[in-house]
């Protein structure tokens, strides 16, 4: 009896231990701050913390009036917190050698902070990382986002809510339904964003699949597509706007191969639709196909045409609904239902290919029609009426907020809001989501990693 009380306090010493332990360990450091920040523990106690101060699981960081606090994360997260937040560390276990311990756990009780993640979620399991508030919960994925919790309407009751509106954002044209494998989208300027399931695509992206990859597009006007692997497509131009009127899109393949399924655009008007590949046009006749831009096509070169003995070495179309107009340099043709055409190399006039080849009989690719797509939800957006409750900004990368069982995906540019009754796309980022000082203490930072992407719950 002695021996079994002795073991039974012993090992609750152990726990008590264990516990002590977990809560003094360091889980970052503060690494800029402006006014006052306190650290309080789960007793009660506070602490007074300066810059390079340590901060531990369990501790609640309280930022002051007019005062903003960078943290720092052992594995490279940075917080930046802004005035009057209440940001808590549940949890939090990161250590190099052991990928799948990974564990962070924050919830915003008050305020809001801008994060760019680190190591937790992009390595080892992609759920280790999670960010709670007002019944949502955010999984991080490794992206840059800011978020808010308003008690009153448009954070009012708080002195660093802004009254001028953000600038306009692009919209999505575009949204990825299914995908396998890897994809990024080129933008304009130049930078490269990797996307996920439901992230966006805006007029001027290139997309790029690699070789063990495809994705399903699927666009504002219920138009799709399948890239397949080893493929670059651009998506040049795209307006859509039922109530101005506008119905223009330009679609470019400019190496390996797609598979389309018209829209709404140029239903009416053939001309509003244009398919191009190097030296080919499509034109489309309410159509399903599938074309390909390898070799010479893909290269641009001037002999861009295929061998019919090699069409897949060539600018090439497979009818499978509809019909389409292939047009080259020495003419046209009409390539019908079942059918498919090259470009001749030696012409540059549209030839039909009799012996249709096993790639295009046999694509693995999912044919584009055959992804179920709620298109008026999906590029459903709400006017920011700034209510009270959670909003998310995304800077980089891509996030999916959750609440019950609906979701919606947002993206690059993109905001979302959620409450007990709310869950929606912002056509509009609000005004008191943005905030310059907050913006430059994150970009005084040139250590940020390359973003994938996060849920939220």
């Amino acid at each position: 009896m002695k021996n079994t009380i002795l073991g039974s306090v012993a090992a609750a010493l152990f726990l008590l231990t264990s516990v002590v332990q977990a809560a003094s360990e360091t889980a970052g450091s503060v690494r800029y701050m402006s006014g006052t920040l306190v650290a309080q523990k789960a007793d009660g106690t506070l602490r007074v913390l300066r810059p390079k101060s340590e901060v531990h699981p369990g501790e609640l960081l309280v930022t002051g009036d007019k005062s903003y606090a960078q943290v720092t994360m052992n594995d490279g997260t940075k917080m930046t917190m802004r005035p009057q937040s209440n940001l808590k560390i549940e949890a939090y276990q990161f250590k190099q050698e052991t990928p799948q311990a990974d564990n962070a756990v924050f919830r915003l009780l008050k305020g809001g902070f801008r994060t760019v993640t680190g190591l937790i979620g992009k390595r080892g399991n992609p759920d280790a990382y999670k960010l709670r508030a007002a019944g949502a919960t955010i999984g991080i994925r490794g992206t840059d986002f800011s978020s808010r919790l308003c008690a009153s309407k448009g954070c009012a009751d708080e002195e660093a809510a802004a009254p001028t509106p953000a600038a306009s954002r692009p919209k999505a044209v575009g949204r990825v339904m299914r995908m396998q494998g890897e994809l990024v989208a080129k933008e304009t300027g130049g930078n490269i964003r990797k996307l996920t399931l439901g992230s966006p695509v805006f007029e001027g992206d290139t997309l790029q699949s690699n070789a063990a990859s495809y994705a399903v597009v699927a666009f504002r006007d219920g138009g799709r597509i399948t890239l397949q692997a080893s493929s670059v497509f651009q998506v040049e131009a795209f307006k859509y706007d039922k109530a101005q009127g506008q119905e223009n899109v330009a679609l470019r393949l400019i190496k390996g191969g797609v598979r389309v399924v018209t829209g709404l655009i140029g239903r009416v008007n053939r001309d509003n639709y244009q398919f191009k590949m190097s030296g080919a046009t499509i034109g489309i006749r309410g159509t399903g196909f599938d074309a390909w831009c390898n070799g010479p096509c893909a290269e641009g070169a001037a002999d861009f045409g295929a061998n019919p003995n090699q069409p897949m070495e060539g600018a090439g179309v497979y009818v499978w609904a509809g019909e389409v107009l292939l047009v080259g340099p020495g003419g046209s043709y009409t390539v019908a239902l079942n059918q498919a055409a090259i470009i001749a190399r030696e012409t540059g006039k549209p030839v039909r290919i009799l012996t249709i080849p096993a790639a295009v009989e046999k694509n693995d690719a999912p044919r584009p029609d055959t992804v179920p797509v709620d298109i008026e939800k999906l590029f459903e957006e709400a006017e920011a009426s700034g209510d009270a409750g959670l909003y998310v900004t995304v800077h980089d990368g891509h996030v999916i907020l959750v609440k019950g069982d609906q979701q919606i995906d947002l993206g690059k540019g993109e905001s979302g809001f959620s409450n007990e009754q709310i869950l929606a796309r912002l056509s509009t980022m609000p005004g008191f989501m943005q905030d310059n000082k907050l913006e430059n203490l994150e970009q005084n930072d040139d250590s940020r990693d390359d973003q994938n992407g996060c849920v939220i719950r």
